[in-house]
């Protein structure tokens, strides 16, 4: 079998023009125009199922970080409540009611609004689940009217943005101002920083350069000032449902000064921290104050200056499991209503229901039998004569034997829990410092002469250093190695 020969091609004639010889056209293909549009009508559809999607999520997101500000809010006496959601395609609004208890028992209302625009791409401004503009205005007419001349321009206000993964990233803008009212004129500067959550970490940033008020008085003016405020933090929780959970925070204000009636108060390089750190299945916390300076009016009308002020406390070996099963009882538990007949405010289980009055007592009695150690691990004051510092610590070994119904007893009884306490004081200082320091308290330095103490044996002597050691162990008392009656 042989292969088919082609057929002969059909022979050219040859070019005697001189001008190139003409290709045959080819018909262009069409445009894909319906390709294009099924692509533009599946990206349409694809962003609106999508938008569709991000606008539930954003819902559930909103419902939950209600009802976590809701009891946040709760563990301090607060009220939140929703007053409206309209959930729209892509747009929705959500209004809460956060009532703040007020210092005179009147009690303040805040009516803060999220303005939440949905994914994929949210205001068109990024890729993400939704963005949210939340701002505050008083409820009260009048309130809202000094707000309104406080920030005529533009409001305080957060810009959240929740990312594909449920990651936030926040803005605090709070525009700077001047209000006057009744003669009294408060200016300030811009406040702003940001917040950042992934996963159950969060960070904060915010940073205010202060402000200034003045009073012009009967004649007799007030100014006040308050320099450069920061505020820095980070914490890792373990889960969803770590209420408490590891990190550190720090705020700072550079200065702070009040002037009037003839007298002043200074304060300079004020310093607070805290850190909370996981040792195994316990907690270790702390928290350090420390300022540069404080000056105050002295009992005869001099000034006087308190340098290098150190206060630092530490809790250790809080067992966590009880702690926070604890702390989110306490933070679920509905507010006190101002009533005749609210609980006492004073007792932290007032509004707990008695199953749930059992369990904090079961976690307290845990966390108390487990002997946390509770430190001074430092008091300090710099005078011109030297520092004056005082440590100590306190325990309750003694707890282990406690039962439930002698816990419940301690309110009415504090007294009981001296004979199951460990407990120690120790301070030193030169006699020129301690002088000083008593100095500044008038009457006191009258009654507490150093060299009184020193011949009572409330004081000793070691060098040109003074001290003083107490100690109570479950009920024994003794002040510098010698026993108390």
């Amino acid at each position: 079998m042989t292969d088919p020969i082609p057929p002969n091609p059909t022979p050219r004639s040859p070019n005697t023009s001189g001008t190139p010889a003409s290709r045959p056209t080819r018909p262009r293909p069409a445009r894909p125009l319906a390709a294009v549009a099924l692509g533009a009508l599946l990206l349409v559809g694809a962003y609106a199922g999508a938008t569709a999607v991000f606008s539930a999520r954003a819902q559930t997101l909103t419902a939950d970080l209600t009802t976590t500000l809701r009891a946040r809010a709760a563990a301090s006496g607060a009220q939140v409540e929703q007053v409206s959601y309209t959930r729209g395609f892509t747009h929705s609004t959500q209004v809460l009611r956060l009532t703040l208890p007020g210092s005179t028992g009147a009690s303040q209302a805040l009516l803060v609004t999220n303005d939440i625009r949905h994914g994929p791409l949210p205001a068109f401004s990024g890729v993400g689940q939704a963005t949210v503009t939340t701002t505050f205005r008083p409820e009260d007419p009048q309130a809202q009217a000094a707000y309104a001349r406080a920030f005529p321009d533009r409001q305080p206000q957060v810009q959240t943005v929740i990312g594909l993964a449920g990651d936030t990233h926040s803005r605090v803008d709070v525009p700077g101002g001047t209000l006057t009212e009744q003669g009294t004129t408060v200016t300030w500067e811009p406040l702003g920083g940001t917040v950042d959550a992934e996963g159950h970490d969060t960070r904060l940033n915010l940073s205010w350069p202060g402000l200034t008020v003045r009073d012009p008085g009967d004649g007799n003016p007030t100014t006040g000032t308050v320099g450069r405020v920061t505020l820095t933090g980070e914490n890792r929780r373990s889960g969803p449902t770590d209420p408490i959970g590891l990190g550190r925070a720090s705020l700072t204000l550079d200065r702070a000064a009040l002037q009037g009636d003839g007298a002043a108060m200074n304060l300079t390089a004020l310093n607070i921290s805290a850190d909370t750190t996981g040792e195994g299945d316990y907690l270790n916390s702390a928290v350090r104050y420390d300022v540069g300076t404080l000056t105050l009016p002295g009992p005869d009308g001099a000034a006087q200056t308190l340098r290098d002020l150190q206060l630092h406390l530490s809790l250790g070996h809080l067992a966590r499991e009880p702690l926070a099963r604890l702390a989110t009882l306490l933070n679920e538990a509905p507010a006190l209503k101002e009533t005749p007949a609210a609980p006492d405010p004073a007792d932290p289980f007032a509004t707990l229901d008695p199953a749930q009055q059992a369990q904090a007592r079961a976690d307290l009695l845990t966390l108390l039998k487990d002997t946390p150690v509770l430190r001074l691990e430092r008091l300090n004051v710099t005078q011109p004569g030297g520092n004056v510092t005082l440590t100590g610590q306190v325990s309750l070994p003694g707890a282990a034997s406690l039962t439930d119904p002698q816990l419940q007893a301690l309110p009415d009884r504090p007294d009981t829990l001296l004979p199951l306490a460990d407990l120690q004081l120790k301070l030193s200082g030169t006699q020129a410092a301690l002088t000083g320091l008593l100095g500044n308290f008038g009457p006191l330095a009258e009654l507490a002469d150093i060299d009184t103490l020193l011949g009572a044996g409330y004081l000793t002597r070691s060098g040109d250093q003074l001290g003083l050691d107490l100690r109570l162990d479950q009920g024994r008392a003794t002040l510098n190695g010698q026993p108390l009656d």
